[in-house]
């Protein structure tokens, strides 16, 4: 067993809200602080997508200039096929930020640790919490076990919750997930042939039993994502990549731009088992609040706070934006202002109705499948769904 270690703030989850709170936190002029991952930056992540202010937040972090040297995927904006048989655009032409990006999320989230770190906090990779508990007069020990069953104790003052979806500690803490949708969203990647152009507007196609989206990400990728509902998904076996390219290839605009880049050249489901097919993935994508994010000592930022419908593009702006409003918050209350987390819940609280408001005008703007029961939930849940509450995340 090694000595316990102090810190002011330790973070439990070292995706981008955990390690952009650690930057912000360092501008704050605190630290010793400690990021808990348990991974080490290796495995696939979900959710490639930036729109273009995001760079005043990478600014804020100072991290903008690092960022824009790694080259993700420039996104010039969206063109869809929702409410309407044609397609509408949107682009970023007139948007005063410019372009915004689809990212290597892998890439992205192994960035962002690598500037925390340079930024002076410490990482524990391959790292998870065994045990918290409370200690007097304030702040928690924790019980950390590496990949090596090797243990450590540490003690922080202060205690962010940035585990994504799971909201591990914030729930042991007896926050409650209020939700107003789960989705659920099976993806796959495919790689553009040499010498292939794909547009670089993000593509997103209203279907019956849901939606599609396709971008291209950097090192000439391509993710096209289906969201719909957990019995739908069972009941098409859109989770099975054969049938998941059936389906595909009904779409009126996904599948043509597919075939016209060649990313699907001379494939058809039936030959599947001669050719080699795209990876595929399975995914839950909620919409819901913590009924508080934030107590004694402690708070929730990024999804593990809220999380938005995947339609919204807005989860990792959202985790950093959530990362430079915590940081003011847990300094303040380390300095003895306990009214500051009560101001970031209730920033918590207000962006969310927001965003439920956009979010519902967005579902509700598709009216051409009134008796399909994927378009009909969407319509009905416009707020807390209580019958979604018991769902594990």
């Amino acid at each position: 067993m090694k000595h316990s270690m102090e810190y002011d703030v330790a973070i439990i989850g070292g995706g981008p809200g955990g390690c952009a709170t650690a930057l912000a936190l360092r501008q704050q002029g605190i630290s010793k602080i400690l990021v808990i991952e348990s991974s080490r930056y290796e495995t696939i992540r979900i959710g490639e997508s930036i729109p273009p202010d995001t760079r005043l937040l990478l600014r804020k972090l100072g991290i903008l200039e690092d960022f824009l040297k790694e080259n993700h995927e420039s996104c010039f904006g969206s063109c869809s096929c929702w409410g309407d048989d044609r397609l509408g655009y949107n682009d970023f032409l007139r948007n005063p930020y410019g372009n915004g990006w689809h990212l290597d999320r892998r890439r992205f989230n192994a960035f962002l640790a690598k500037k925390a770190m340079e930024s002076g906090m410490e990482l524990h990779c391959g790292t998870r919490v065994t045990d918290c508990d409370r200690i007097t007069p304030g702040g928690f020990q924790l019980q950390l076990m590496g990949e090596d069953k090797q243990k450590q104790t540490i003690t922080t003052r202060f205690l962010v919750d940035a585990t994504g979806t799971r909201a591990s500690f914030a729930q042991s803490m007896g926050a409650r997930k209020v939700f107003v949708d789960q989705l659920i969203c099976a993806i796959a990647f495919f790689e553009l042939p040499p010498g292939s152009h794909f547009s670089k507007l993000t593509i997103l196609e209203a279907v019956e039993y849901g939606w599609w989206y396709v971008a291209k990400l950097p090192n000439n990728k391509l993710a096209a994502v289906v969201a719909s509902e957990s019995s739908i998904l069972k009941e098409t076996g859109l989770k099975r990549i054969n049938n998941w390219l059936t389906y595909l290839k009904e779409t009126k605009y996904i599948y043509q731009e597919l075939v016209d880049c060649c990313a699907l050249e001379n494939f058809s489901v039936s030959s599947a088992s001669q050719v080699k097919a795209p990876e595929s993935m399975v995914c839950a994508a909620p919409s819901f609040r913590l009924d508080r994010a934030s107590g004694n000592g402690w708070l929730a930022v990024g999804d593990a706070a809220s999380a938005f419908d995947p339609i919204s593009s807005q989860g990792i702006y959202k985790a950093l934006w959530d990362a430079l409003k915590a940081a003011k918050a847990i300094a303040s209350y380390l300095d003895a202002d306990s009214r500051s987390l009560e101001e970031y819940e209730s920033l918590i609280a207000s962006r969310f109705a927001n965003y439920l408001t956009q979010r519902n005008y967005f579902y509700q703007m598709e009216r051409r499948w009134p008796t399909a029961p994927f378009w009909q939930r969407r319509h009905e849940r416009t707020g807390w769904d209580s019958s979604l509450d018991d769902m594990a995340v």
